[in-house]
């Protein structure tokens, strides 16, 4: 559904400029001016999916008297907005030619398992996908869940079917999950019902473990459901502390984050928690230092127990 939303959303652009070049041929404007236009309309167009959720974060920050390094921060608003380009008009659009067929990588370890976030499919992975297959690390699955209409609930259900059929596949018992943002609720929410028996180790990258304030912004089920300290989060914490998760877990989040905000709620109680700087909430999947983090914790032995 995501691949079909966003590409329906570039078709309709493509049509905005075809039109828009047409009626200017109409009234004689030169077409190097009007590529030049076209051109222009489209960087803009880009630049506003990132500097939207940097502003709401921007303002969020004003309010709670934080400051960030502003190197820091227009670093990170960099690495947002050349991740959102690929992510939002390639990998996910056409993830079925960007991603081809899974598994990739070796048979050398336990199967890697990529859980994506709100509103995305599996080709959110296409850069970090391949940084993990280079390494030799196992058979690597990015999954795709949803529609992004339903709850947070739903898709952990629709992983716990895809992980046994992951396990089967590969003839293993234990995987290594790596999730982006709404992912590692996702996940949560499949150890709270399942158990971690099957999970090797658990590694979330930008998740918004106790919720995040732009959540109120949300128009879907499973958006609501992140709202800090909201009532789906509270249960969840219930059924972990009546059932403690017995799993190796790594949350690594950015303190630039514009989508989960304050970016400590990413801090998870039984995880060791990893802040990075400089880098947006998708940059996370696109920058070299947090891959080289996940993958020499995917090859650190768990502890015993």
């Amino acid at each position: 559904m995501v691949s079909a939303v966003i590409l329906l959303l570039l078709l309709i652009e493509v049509a905005v400029y075809a039109g828009l070049a047409i009626w200017l041929t109409a009234l004689g404007v030169p077409a190097g001016q009007i590529a030049a236009l076209i051109l222009l309309l489209a960087l803009l167009w880009r630049l506003s999916h990132a500097l939207t959720s940097y502003i709401v974060a921007a303002g969020y920050r004003w309010f709670d008297k934080r400051s960030l390094p502003l190197g820091n921060s227009l670093a990170a608003l960099a690495s947002e907005l050349s991740a959102r380009a690929v992510s939002f008009n390639w990998s996910q659009p056409f993830a079925h030619w960007a991603m081809g067929a899974e598994p990739t990588g070796s048979n050398d370890g336990p199967p890697i398992v990529l859980v994506h976030g709100f509103f995305s499919n599996r080709g959110m992975w296409l850069n970090f996908r391949a940084r993990l297959v280079a390494e030799r690390l196992g058979p690597v699955y990015a999954v795709t869940l949803g529609p992004p209409t339903t709850s947070i609930d739903e898709m952990a259900e629709q992983l716990s079917r895809r992980i046994d059929e992951i396990c089967r596949a590969a003839g293993s018992e234990k995987i290594v999950v790596v999730a982006h943002s709404m992912g590692g609720l996702i996940t949560r929410a499949y150890i709270a019902r399942r158990g971690s028996g099957s999970i090797h180790k658990f590694i979330t990258l930008g998740s918004p473990h106790q919720g995040t304030r732009l959540a109120r912004l949300g128009l879907f089920e499973c958006a609501q459901q992140m709202r800090e300290g909201g009532p789906w989060l509270r249960a969840l914490e219930q059924k972990e502390a009546a059932n403690p998760p017995a799993v190796a877990t790594l949350s690594i989040y950015t303190v630039n984050d514009d989508l989960v905000y304050p970016p400590e709620t990413s801090a998870l109680a039984w995880a060791e928690n990893v802040p990075v700087s400089a880098v947006g909430h998708v940059g996370l999947l696109f920058s070299a230092s947090v891959a080289n983090r996940v993958i020499a914790a995917i090859r650190q032995p768990a502890p015993e127990g």
